[in-house]
């Protein structure tokens, strides 16, 4: 199932964040959901502190591979 974005402010901040993490649309729009839908769910009690750090340093691991040192 497709989404279709109507609103231009929010297109143009999916567009500046893809530019900015160099990832794909929906690669930046799957992360930017994912990674507020567990501050939410920490938020409310629905996620273990475990899970929420296993999925911050699956992150930083993504991050890592993207930043290339000087």
């Amino acid at each position: 199932m497709g989404l279709n974005i109507k609103n231009s402010d929010t297109e143009a901040a999916i567009r500046e964040l893809a530019a900015l993490t160099g990832e794909k649309l929906t690669v930046a729009v799957h992360t930017a959901v994912s990674e507020k839908l567990d501050r939410v769910r920490r938020a409310k009690g629905k996620l273990p502190l475990t899970d929420y750090l296993v999925g911050l340093a699956t992150l930083q691991d993504a991050l890592a591979v993207k930043v290339k040192a000087p």
